[in-house]
């Protein structure tokens, strides 16, 4: 495990935020625990790159999470 890390800061919605914490305390886990453990699965669902196409970049949230 690499011993250095990096703050990321993301803007969520606040019923989202409200979820992710009640997750948090159900599971016993911080917030951030599983934000990396959702963003490493995420990952290493992919072995190259992944593109996005600029029509799929938008601002708004419209990419689902499973």
């Amino acid at each position: 495990m690499h011993k250095k890390t990096a703050r990321l800061t993301i803007l969520i919605d606040l019923p989202t935020k409200k979820k992710l914490e009640d997750l948090s305390e159900t599971v016993d886990l911080t917030v951030s625990q599983i934000l990396r453990k959702l963003i490493k699965n995420h990952l290493s669902e992919f072995d190259q790159p992944i593109s996005f196409s600029p029509e799929e970049i938008t601002r708004d949230d419209t990419f689902p999470l499973n």
